[in-house]
């Protein structure tokens, strides 16, 4: 029964990406999961005594934890490695899969009978799927035993519930951001964007917003691929919610930036040139540029592939725009990658051990060193990201609370994507603001029922 669930499941996740699809730091590189796929392909034998394998470098025995994960660069592997010099009683042996491979290979693992003991997560909806299909194992008794702190994952954490019960821990995380060109703000000498409201960023990017044509400089910059409805997240809202006036606001301010202001690239301009938006920000064609935490890895990839662009470039981070004025300001994020352990492994103390040490502070501080950024924060992790990324003001992504731009229900995918296509109909000009909220629903409707 179990393998027919999955098969169903594989159907359904072809394509699932981090919402951090976007923000996923993967650096899809090759590695040697074909060898890997095809060794642990033959069942293996059926106690847990027979399962353990010797660690002869230590000269005892150890249990040995299979491990998977897509490719997600040099400090995972710091990671286990760290784990495996710690650990007394648990090896780890860790299989890196290529990014756009790797849902596809879990799915036929978790289907056979492979020796996989602990697995990554890059989508709350695949925890979900997992969970409901019985192949993950609920650690809500494990974390509640060891005395887990799982405080330090924030509050959204407890939103991965499924049936209430715990099925992965997080390891990394993701949150959004308003950055920015110092240099051009200081040329300009106006104060730098902090502590906005979406109509004060909407009303200054107007203002920066000069030239014409091809020597346009835009106030702000937000792609023609992004699926984060901000407004209507951050009013707490989202798109199964019956009442669409959150999202509404979100629609007609996305048209008054491209359309009305031109204080962005058009929808239709960015859609017909395939503008490449880290690139326009750094090259000074934009103030501004709302967007995901990956978004720094990619200035400073720029910037090291050529260290000209700092001639007239200079990062800053604020916070992101808010609805209205607030003490307490909210973005979007929260923990987005997950570890858990396969129902069927016969190593679960073993497993959640080495769990409990990736979605803790001693490996959050690779995660932080690497510049991306992981489900435990507290002051020190935030020095480190800091520090890894040299630009100050690190604490405005990662200290403001964070509200998931998902829910943990099957058909969401398939929403954000019709309210993509519908909203791109109405930037377009190609129906009005009404038929396009009025689809969505309908269609929406159609996918619910």
């Amino acid at each position: 029964m179990k393998k027919k669930i999955i098969s169903c499941i594989l159907a359904c996740t072809m394509g699932l990406g981090l919402l951090a699809g976007c923000g996923s730091s993967d650096n899809g590189g090759a590695t040697a999961a074909d060898t890997a796929t095809q060794d642990s392909s033959s069942a293996e034998t059926d106690t847990a005594a027979e399962t353990a394998e010797a660690d002869t470098a230590g000269g005892q025995d150890k249990v040995v934890i299979h491990y998977y994960s897509w490719s997600e660069g040099d400090y995972l592997q710091q990671m286990v490695d760290a784990f495996n010099a710690s650990s007394e009683n648990v090896t780890v042996e860790m299989t890196q899969v290529s990014s756009d491979e790797y849902d596809d290979k879990l799915m036929t693992m978790l289907a056979g009978d492979n020796d996989i003991d602990v697995f990554n997560m890059r989508s709350t909806s695949l925890l979900s799927n997992l969970a409901k299909s019985g192949n993950l194992t609920d650690i809500s008794q494990m974390i509640n035993d060891s005395g887990m702190d799982i405080s330090t994952y924030g509050t959204g954490f407890a939103d991965t519930k499924v049936d209430d019960k715990f099925y992965g821990l997080p390891y990394r995380a993701s949150a959004y951001g308003l950055f920015y060109n110092k240099k051009m703000f200081d040329a300009k000498g106006i104060a730098y964007p902090d502590n906005l409201t979406w109509d004060e960023y909407a009303d200054l990017a107007a203002e920066l917003s000069e030239g014409t044509g091809a020597d346009r400089i835009y106030g702000g910059y937000i792609p023609d691929w992004n699926s984060c409805a901000y407004i209507t997240l951050q009013e707490g809202s989202n798109f199964a919610d019956d009442d669409l006036s959150a999202l509404q606001d979100w629609w007609e301010l996305e048209n008054r930036m491209y359309n009305t202001d031109n204080s962005h690239m058009s929808y239709s301009d960015m859609v017909s040139s395939g503008t490449d938006g880290i690139n326009f920000f750094c090259s000074g064609k934009c103030y501004m540029y709302p967007g995901g935490e990956w978004s720094i890895s990619d200035v400073l990839t720029m910037l090291k592939n050529d260290p000209t662009i700092a001639d007239n470039f200079e990062l800053g981070i604020a916070t992101v725009p808010q609805p209205a004025k607030t003490d307490d300001p909210v973005t979007i994020g929260g923990v987005s990658t997950f570890i858990g352990i396969n129902a069927s492994s016969e190593k679960q103390e073993a497993a959640f051990e080495f769990i409990s040490y990736m979605a803790g502070k001693e490996a959050a501080k690779y995660i932080a060193a690497a510049g991306a950024i992981p489900a435990y924060i507290d002051d020190d992790i935030t020095a480190v990201f800091e520090e890894a990324i040299g630009v100050s003001g690190a604490a405005n992504i990662l200290n403001p609370s964070k509200i998931s731009e998902t829910l943990m229900i099957p058909e969401y995918t398939e929403l954000q994507t019709i309210e993509k296509e519908e909203r791109e109909l109405y930037l377009l000009g190609e129906q009005s603001l009404e038929d396009g909220l009025k689809n969505f629903e309908e269609r929406r409707a159609e996918v619910m029922n």
